[in-house]
């Protein structure tokens, strides 16, 4: 993977620790563990908590002056323009039911602007990244968005969000609008994982709604780097710690977009 420019020492390190931090959870996916919840839907696992101490540590001895975010509550700031932002286990519903689509996530920001991204498939042992400037890749070369041209002949994915059951910004409306145009719809439920999908031309596009910095940070730079468009609905820039985000190919993001409400 050749010009990788400048961040490639961070590129190499973010996929390492993901790559390790995946095995450990592979294996744990077939055996027993404990499961907490942190809200009537919002499961939390000893696995997530287990991986995020060891990605937290990793990076603290190798990055000691950079600030990390991450969604099990590790959290260290510094006076600096640098920022990590980690999911140890997306997609921990589906962990705790045995069902096959789990990702670590990794991404490193400087001044708020995304320069490297990794997302590796923890139970399929793939790993994608993606180096601002360099590149989308995955274990196989370099990854490109697909050429699919219109909704009707595209797959789709979207989620959920976990307080749907209260809130009428619950993306019903965006799923029953955009099903009827499209050839096909998935819910993975592991948001980076869809990216990191679209990157890889598997799916057209995907949006959602309530996501967290995490969730986002690493596969948006996927899909940039591998030729996709992301943004909010109303098509202004996205930011990591919007609650709202498109990203497809270019020809299906614009015809997506138009059908997308944040209110559902």
């Amino acid at each position: 993977m050749a010009g990788r420019g400048p961040y490639a020492e961070l590129s190499e390190f973010a996929s390492w620790i993901a790559s390790k931090a995946a095995a450990d959870i592979r294996e744990a996916f077939l055996g027993e563990f404990e499961i907490d919840t942190k809200g009537r839907t919002n499961l939390v696992t000893e696995v997530d908590e287990r991986v995020e101490e060891y990605l937290f540590e990793a990076v603290r001895g190798e990055f000691p002056d950079y600030s990390i975010l991450a969604e099990e509550g590790h959290e260290a700031t510094a006076d600096t323009d640098w920022l990590w932002v980690i999911d140890p286990l997306d997609g921990t519903n589906n962990f705790a039911h045995g069902y096959p689509m789990v990702a670590v996530s990794a991404a490193v920001q400087y001044k708020g602007k995304t320069v490297v991204g990794v997302v590796h498939d923890a139970i399929h042992d793939e790993g994608f990244n993606a180096v601002v400037g360099g590149g989308a890749w995955n274990d196989k070369g370099r990854l490109r968005v697909s050429d699919a041209k219109s909704l009707i002949e595209s797959l789709v994915a979207t989620g959920f969000p976990y307080d749907k059951h209260e809130s009428d910004v619950d993306n019903l409306g965006n799923l029953c609008r955009v099903a009827k145009r499209v050839r096909g719809i998935r819910r993975g439920g592991s948001a980076a994982l869809d990216l990191a999908y679209v990157a890889a031309g598997r799916l057209d596009a995907f949006w959602e709604l309530k996501l967290s910095p995490w969730d986002t940070a690493a596969g948006t730079l996927l899909v940039t780097e591998a030729g996709g468009v992301v943004s909010r609905f109303d098509g202004s820039p996205f930011g990591i710690y919007d609650m709202d985000i498109v990203a497809g190919t270019p020809a299906v993001y614009e015809e997506l977009k138009p059908l997308l409400r944040i209110d559902g």
